[in-house]
C-alpha cells in the first residue's frame, strides 16, 4: 500500500490537481477486474483505459476527466506500464481542482463523452476510441490542440442525470453508441444542453420525432434504413424486383424485413407470399418448416429470395446445402438469387456460389471516408467500421464547437451546434477551424454520414450494393 500511496502523491504532484481514490478503500479497486470498478464506482473513463487492451494508442493524449480537467498522460502511463494491476487503480480515481486549467478555459464550452461501461462492452469501446483517437491527430495536423473533454463510464442501468455531476455548466455531451433516447431526450431538456448521439442507426431512431429534447439530439450517422433503401433499389435496378423474403427469427436481420418490404414495394418490387404476411419465416431445425419454404419456391417460381438470416447461421447453411445439392425450389443450383440483409462486414466471408448474391459492399456513410479509412489502416493496419468512423466525426466536431466561442441561439442561449450549416458546401477540418475562428458557420467533409447534421433527425450518406463476389 505504501507504493500505491507513493504513485498518488507522484501523480497529485505532476498535475497540480487533488486526488481522490476510488470508493475510498484501501485495496478493493485493485482486486476487483476494471469494468466492475469503474462501473461500480461510477468513475471517470479516460482514454488511458483503453490505451491498456490497445498495442498501439498514443499515450501522449490528453486524459480528460470528470471535471474536464486535464493532464498529460504520458510519463505517467510510462510507469504504470512495469505495474498492471496498478494501472486499474490509478485510473479509478476523479482529479478536481486544476485552478490553473479551470481558470484559463471558463470562456470554453464544457464537452463530455459518455462511453458503455456493461458486461461485454470493451469491443465498442476500443472501436470507437480508435476513430476518436484519429480524429484528434486530424485536428492536431491543422495546428490546433484537440477539445478538453471530460469522460465518464455509464453502466447499463445508470442514467445520464445520475453520472453528469451538477455543479459544472455542460453544454454538449456525446451519448454512448446505441443510447436509450429517450432517457437522453429528457437529460439534455432538464439539463439544457446539446447530446451527440454518435452511433444510433436502428429502431429507435423511428420514435426520435416524437421525443421530449429531440430539438436537442444530434444523429450523427445514417440510420439502417438508408441501407436496406439502398438495397431495394440496387435489386429492382438490376432486374431482381421480384422475390420471396425469408426470415430466421433467431436472426437480428429479422427485426428489419418489414421495413424492407415496405422500401422494396416503394422502388417498384413485388414480394410473393403464400399467406397474409409477406414474409416466410422459417425454422432451419424443424424439417417440415424447410421443406415447405422449398414447395413455396417451387409453385411460385420466384427468381430471387431475400434472406435475413446470419450468413455464417443454420438457416443459410441449411438452405444453401439444399441448393448446390439441387433440392431447393425448382431444383436448380443457379436459382433463386439471394439477397442478403445482413451488415457489410458480415457478407466479407459469402463464399462464391452457384447462384448470384447481392448485398450491402459499404453501409451509407460520408464522403470524407477514404481520407479517414487511410489514416486509419496506417495507424492500426486494418480496414475501419462505420462505429470507429463515428468516433472519428465526435472528435472533429468537439474540436470545432471548442475552437471558438458558441453561437448564440435564436433564444439567446449558447448554441453548441449553432455553427452547422447543412446545406453549405463541405470542407476540411482545417478550414472548418478557420471558419469556426472566423465565426462563420460550416458544414464538414465527414466520414459517417454527408454531414447535413439537423437536431432530431438523422443524417443521410451513400451506400454501395452489388453483387459478391462476381
Amino acid at each position: 500500500m505504501a507504493l500505491i500511496r507513493a504513485l498518488g502523491d507522484k501523480f497529485r504532484r505532476d498535475t497540480r490537481c487533488s486526488l481522490i481514490w476510488a470508493n475510498r478503500v484501501q485495496s478493493s479497486p485493485v482486486l476487483m477486474n476494471p469494468p466492475q470498478a469503474s462501473a461500480a464506482s461510477n468513475l471517470p473513463l479516460a482514454q488511458a483505459l483503453e490505451a491498456k487492451s490497445l498495442k498501439d494508442l498514443d499515450q501522449d493524449s490528453p486524459v480528460a476527466t470528470r471535471g474536464d480537467s486535464l493532464v498529460s498522460s504520458k510519463s505517467f502511463l510510462q510507469k504504470l506500464g512495469h505495474w498492471p494491476v496498478l494501472a486499474w487503480t490509478a485510473i479509478a480515481v476523479s482529479l478536481i481542482g486544476c485552478q490553473s486549467l479551470v481558470a484559463s478555459g471558463l470562456h470554453q464550452p464544457r464537452l463530455t463523452v459518455m462511453l458503455p461501461f456493461g458486461a461485454g462492452d470493451d469491443r465498442l469501446r476500443q472501436q470507437f476510441l480508435r476513430g476518436f483517437s484519429i480524429g484528434e491527430a486530424s485536428v492536431k495536423a491543422c495546428g490546433v490542440a484537440p477539445a478538453r473533454v471530460g469522460w465518464l463510464a455509464l453502466p447499463p442501468d445508470a442514467s445520464p442525470d445520475a453520472v453528469l455531476p451538477d455543479a459544472i455548466d455542460h453544454q454538449l455531451v456525446v451519448a454512448p453508441p446505441a443510447a436509450d433516447l429517450r432517457a437522453f431526450g429528457r437529460f439534455a431538456e432538464r439539463r439544457q444542453l446539446s447530446v451527440l448521439l454518435p452511433y444510433q442507426r436502428g429502431a429507435s431512431l423511428t420514435v426520435l420525432a416524437g421525443l421530449e429534447g429531440r430539438e436537442r439530439l444530434w444523429p450523427l450517422v445514417p440510420p439502417r434504413k438508408d441501407d436496406l433503401q439502398a438495397i431495394a433499389e440496387e435489386a429492382v435496378r438490376e432486374g431482381w424486383g421480384w422475390a420471396m423474403v425469408v426470415q430466421d427469427l433467431d436472426a437480428l436481420e429479422s427485426t428489419e424485413t418489414e421495413a424492407f418490404v415496405e422500401l422494396f414495394g416503394s422502388a417498384g418490387g413485388a414480394v410473393k407470399s403464400y399467406d397474409s404476411y409477406p414474409i416466410q419465416t422459417v425454422n432451419p431445425a424443424d424439417d417440415a418448416s424447410v421443406k415447405l419454404l422449398s414447395q413455396d419456391l417451387l409453385w411460385s417460381n420466384v427468381p430471387t429470395m431475400v434472406i435475413a438470416a446470419e450468413p455464417a447461421g443454420p438457416l443459410a447453411r441449411v438452405l444453401g446445402e439444399m441448393q448446390r445439392k439441387g433440392d431447393l425450389g425448382v431444383g436448380l443450383t443457379s436459382r433463386p438469387n439471394w439477397i442478403w440483409l445482413s451488415d457489410a462486414e458480415q457478407l466479407d466471408a459469402v463464399q462464391i456460389q452457384p447462384w448470384q448474391q447481392m448485398g450491402l459492399k459499404h453501409p451509407a456513410r460520408g464522403e470524407g471516408w477514404s481520407a479517414f479509412s487511410n489514416a486509419f489502416q496506417q495507424r492500426w493496419d486494418e480496414q475501419p467500421s462505420l462505429l470507429e468512423a463515428s468516433g472519428y466525426d465526435t472528435a472533429r466536431i468537439l474540436a470545432l464547437a471548442d475552437s471558438a466561442p458558441l453561437p448564440v441561439s435564436q433564444e439567446g442561449t449558447k448554441d453548441p451546434m449553432g455553427w452547422v450549416d447543412p446545406d453549405a458546401k463541405p470542407v476540411s477540418i482545417c478550414e472548418g477551424l478557420k471558419r469556426r475562428r472566423d465565426g462563420q458557420s460550416l458544414r464538414l467533409k465527414a466520414a459517417a454520414s454527408d454531414f447535413r447534421l439537423r437536431a432530431g433527425q438523422a443524417p443521410s450518406g451513400d451506400a454501395v450494393v452489388g453483387l459478391l463476389n462476381p
